[in-house]
């Protein structure tokens, strides 16, 4: 181990912990690294999204899309939010019990989608990657676990009822669970 700052010792790392103490269950926690796409040398547009890339940070704004779109540089790629939607690495789960009418299940999702539009505005990689409905139960995947708390708080302070955080130690991942 190497020495940090003021002669504390530096923690070892996640890998290292996980194989050193729990090697038979090792298989439960993949290799979840997010690998860094390749930033193109000139602006970029993501297809799905409408997202665009024209100064090393993803951003949303249509005009700016259909402007660089239309450009003979510019390339199509997917944005870091829409290529871990489709490698499925989720970093939050969020569960929502709540026997609800009609009203209300409509109420939460917009309160829902519109805190997911605000987190897509200052981080683009923040998204709801799926939305299942069990009855009385709403369960929400998200690709961020900022997004996963976010939509947690919000739902507390605009609804009350128990709010639980549970990150999971040494990984990037949290549970969330809303009910009233």
């Amino acid at each position: 181990m190497r020495l940090a700052a003021k002669g504390r010792r530096k923690p070892p790392d996640v890998k290292q912990n996980r194989a050193g103490s729990l090697p038979e269950l090792l298989w439960l926690y993949p290799d979840r690294r997010f690998a860094d796409a390749e930033v193109p040398p000139g602006p970029a547009v993501c297809p799905r999204c409408h997202a665009s890339l024209e100064t090393d940070h993803w951003q949303y704004d249509e005009h700016r899309y259909h402007r660089l779109r239309t450009l003979p540089e510019t390339q199509t790629m997917l944005c870091p939010g829409c290529t871990r939607v489709e490698r499925r690495l989720y970093e939050g789960e969020v569960r929502i019990r709540h026997r609800w009418d009609v009203f209300d299940k409509e109420t939460l999702l917009n309160l829902i989608h519109n805190e997911e539009a605000r987190a897509r505005a200052a981080n683009p990689s923040a998204r709801i990657a799926l939305i299942e409905d069990h009855g009385d139960e709403l369960y929400i995947l998200t690709t961020t676990r900022f997004l996963a708390e976010r939509i947690g708080k919000a739902l507390h302070k605009a609804c009350h009822g128990t709010l639980r955080l549970s990150p999971l130690p040494r990984e990037r991942f949290t549970r969330v669970w809303w009910e009233r």
